[in-house]
């Protein structure tokens, strides 16, 4: 977690630590990523840095964090994420996982990296919070679906959370492998495939 003196930054100062932080993470791993060189390309002081955080490890996991929340964002900026049920996010989430593979090809490549065990010292600690997120997030989407009448209200959170991230689990890993090049037809294949992933939740999830 960032300590308090880095949520008093402006946005604009706080995204310049984290895009920094991703790209020296990227280029040279956990473990050799230098600090002092982030602070540098973010134009801070590198003492700041431990102000900011308590450690390396404490950098990374908010890097995690907020790359995810970036992504967040980007949906909510089409669809208010409020108004949306599993299905409208898969599909929703697949569109914006394409664009921004086109406008921000660093975040994407520090996603796939880290989904794909990259960061093999930090997994526990990936693993924890991605599930984290993951399950608060998607439960707001299951319930407003619930209330909706889309998705049944016969089974209980935990049964229906566990089977939208059994069944799309791997769908964003492979959206990314697919979309190498960044081809017209590699993005009308991963449309058409989130839309049979979408039917697939439907007859198991439907209200």
């Amino acid at each position: 977690m960032p300590k308090r003196t880095f949520e008093r930054l402006d946005a604009d100062k706080r995204e310049r630590v984290m895009r920094a932080a991703i790209d020296q993470f990227l280029e040279h791993g956990f473990e050799k990523a230098n600090v002092g060189v982030i602070a540098q390309n973010a134009q801070i002081a590198k003492g700041s840095v431990y102000q900011y955080f308590d450690d390396k490890r404490d950098l990374f996991l908010h890097c995690l964090t907020w790359s995810i929340e970036f992504f967040m964002a980007a949906i909510d900026r089409q669809t208010p994420l409020a108004d949306m049920d599993v299905y409208d996010y898969f599909r929703s989430g697949t569109q914006d996982r394409i664009e921004l593979m086109r406008s921000e090809p660093t975040l994407m490549a520090f996603a796939m990296a880290y989904s794909t065990g990259r960061f093999a010292a930090l997994t526990a600690d990936i693993t924890r919070e991605l599930k984290r997120i993951a399950d608060e997030e998607e439960i707001k989407l299951i319930r407003n679906g619930q209330r909706r009448g889309t998705v049944r209200t016969d089974l209980d959170d935990a049964a229906l959370l566990l089977f939208f991230q059994g069944v799309t689990e791997k769908f964003g890993t492979s959206i990314v492998a697919d979309m190498v090049g960044d081809s017209d037809e590699a993005v009308a294949r991963a449309q058409a495939r989130a839309d049979q992933m979408v039917e697939l939740l439907r007859g198991g999830m439907r209200g």
